[in-house]
This record gives C-alpha cells, structure tokens and sequence, in this order.
C-alpha cells in the first residue's frame, strides 16, 4: 500500500484570514478555543509537545517530513485552492517546491469549493468558486506545470497526479481534462493522472474520463450507517433542535464499520482508491452544532487498514483523512491524548 495523507496548509497566516476573522488567525485559532462540551469530551486536541507549528518554518516542514517517511507515509496530497486564478494557502507548497533538499512526495488535491464563513448556522460567500473556460484552464495548468516536472511530484505511469473534490461542479468538466492532457504532452508528460473524489454514492459521475476514483471517508461511508442515522441526516429541523443543547456524538467504532462495509460493496468502471480516516470532531469550529466521533482509537483505525489491504491492489494508494486536520479533531499527527498509536498502525503495514 501506498498511504496518501491529506495535507491542510492554512497554519501560517494569510492577508485573507486576517481580514475575515481576525489578526494572526491560523487553523490553531480554532483548536485553541476548543473545550469540553459532555463529559470525557476530549477536547481542545493538543499536539505531542504541545508543538503549534508554523508551517513558514522550514523545520517545521522538515520535521514533518522525517515523521511521513519514518511512519510509511508515501505522500501528501496538499489541498490547492484556485478561484480562476486567486489562490489561497499556496505558500507551504510553494516553499516546497523550493525547498528541493527536503525529500517529500507530494501532489495537488483541487478543494473546488467556495469558502463560507458561518455564525450561527447563517453563510456568508468568503471567496466563491467560478469557473472562466479554456483562459482559466491553461493559466491553471501553468501553475501547476513546475512542480509537474519537480521529481518529488507523484505520478502514475509518468502521469502527475491531481485530485479533484468536486468534478460535478466543473463546467465543461471532460473538456478541462482534454486540454489538460494535452498540454502535458506538449510538455513531455504521457498526460495528466486525473483522481475524482467519491463524497457519498448519490454523487458519483460515471460519465467522465477522469483515470480513478477515491472514496473520501468518513464522508462516504457515513450514508451506510443505520437508518435512525439517516433519518437524523435528513430532518434538518431535528437536527437544529439537537444541536442547540449538545452536538451530535457517534462512536468511531460504528462509523469504521460503515467505512469497511461501504468499500467492500463499491464498485465502478474506473480505477478505485480507498480510504479511510483517524477521527472527527469539529467542535472547535462549530461548537454545539458540531458533531464529534468518540472513543478513537489505533485498533479500530487498524481493522479499517487491514480491510481495505485485503480488497485493494497491493500497490494502490490508500488515502488517508487527514495529515493534520487539527481542528477537525482528524489528523495522524500525534497528540498529548493518542501519541504515535495511530501512526505506528502505519508503521507496521
């Protein structure tokens, strides 16, 4: 197996941040704030040493990348955010790229959504996602063109590797690949290794040229969970009642059976990574109307690994939900509570 760990770059700050929730916001803004909401509510999530890195450091990136390759991590898939050409978070990887002495794998996972602040359950359009056709699409792929040809950059049959998290949402979606194959090969790549991100099964688009799929988890498997669940998920107005006093709790034992039994039963024309992931709690961005995953633990995180070994080709990548989604409660990274466990689950395959 080749673990792919999701990689969140908003620690460092950005002009952007600052002016939509205030001077020296990072995501440990969020984990900071964070408190116990129920008993033996692990919360605020504390990294080992208490080390609340800036990722404009270069040792930070160093450290980080002696942890990956010490615990059998193959690559980050850094999220990338571009809004027809305004990008946001693009400083850690950029320094990356510079950065060439450091030997981290990596590659791009396109978050194509709008950024949305949201007080109180109301949303206000931060920065919006939009779309410009063919202009938009070779300005892209100029971006991406120097880390295509950085060597630490992951490709599949010499083919770079982007992901992308909703190609629903692309307009002229199979024409952006098109013309992104093509403008490879004119820069001597055999094309581009597209992955689509599978968020629940009701949004998977088959007619596509995308090369593979992944299944983004916990987001997919959750639809398999029981049917009060389900019932729960669709009755908005119980769920704002709900939360109003305490947020939704579910052990992580339950949501890892979900996640085995909605991998074992997927199937599709193309390629398919799995996925799995090491915990949820967003509290500490949402407070009440958060929902929290109890009970995490290595044995669990474990039996997903070891399923999903059994059903996916033995040099697949398996992704894995998140890298260093702190504030999320969702991150490999160690932790004052679970220390190197789920990391040494890694370690071991």
């Amino acid at each position: 197996m080749k673990f792919i760990a999701y990689y969140l770059p908003q620690f460092h700050e950005i002009e952007e941040n600052n002016k939509w929730w205030g001077k020296g916001f990072t995501e440990w803004t969020n984990v900071n704030k964070a408190k116990p909401l129920f008993k033996g509510h692990y919360q605020p999530h504390k990294p080992y040493n208490n080390e609340l890195y800036d990722l404009m450091n270069k040792d930070t990136v160093i450290k980080q990348t002696e942890l990956m390759k010490k615990y059998n991590i193959y690559g980050f898939a850094y999220y990338h955010y571009w809004f027809n050409g305004k990008m946001l978070l693009e400083k850690p990887v950029e320094n990356l790229l510079k950065w060439k002495e450091i030997d981290q794998r990596y590659f791009f996972f396109w978050a194509n959504h709008s950024w949305v602040k949201s007080v109180n359950g109301k949303q206000t359009i931060l920065q919006e996602q939009v779309y410009n056709g063919e202009k938009d699409w070779y300005n892209h792929f100029q971006y991406f063109l120097p880390y295509f040809k950085d060597e630490r950059y992951v490709k599949v049959e010499g083919k770079p590797v982007i992901g992308i998290y909703l190609p629903k949402d692309i307009s002229d979606y199979n024409e952006m690949i098109r013309y992104w194959m093509k403008l490879a090969e004119e820069n001597g790549f055999p094309g581009i290794y597209i992955i689509e991100s599978i968020n629940q099964p009701q949004n998977t688009k088959t007619q596509t040229i995308a090369d593979a799929e992944v299944l983004r988890q916990p987001n997919f498997g959750i639809y398999d969970l029981d049917r009060w669940y389900c019932r729960f998920r669709a009755r908005p107005k119980l769920q704002k009642l709900i939360k109003k006093y305490y947020p939704f709790k579910i052990k992580y034992k339950k949501v890892i059976d979900a996640v085995i039994k909605s991998s074992q039963k997927y199937s599709s024309e193309k390629k398919v990574y799995y996925g799995t992931y090491c915990g949820w709690d967003n509290t500490s961005r949402h407070y009440k109307r958060g929902s929290v995953h109890t009970c995490i633990n290595a044995i669990d995180f474990k039996r997903s690994i070891d399923e999903i070994s059994r059903i996916a080709e033995s040099d697949d990548f398996v992704f894995i939900n998140a890298w260093n989604e702190w504030a999320e409660g969702m991150h490999l990274e160690p932790d004052i509570k679970n220390g190197f466990s789920l990391l040494e689950v890694l370690q071991g395959e």
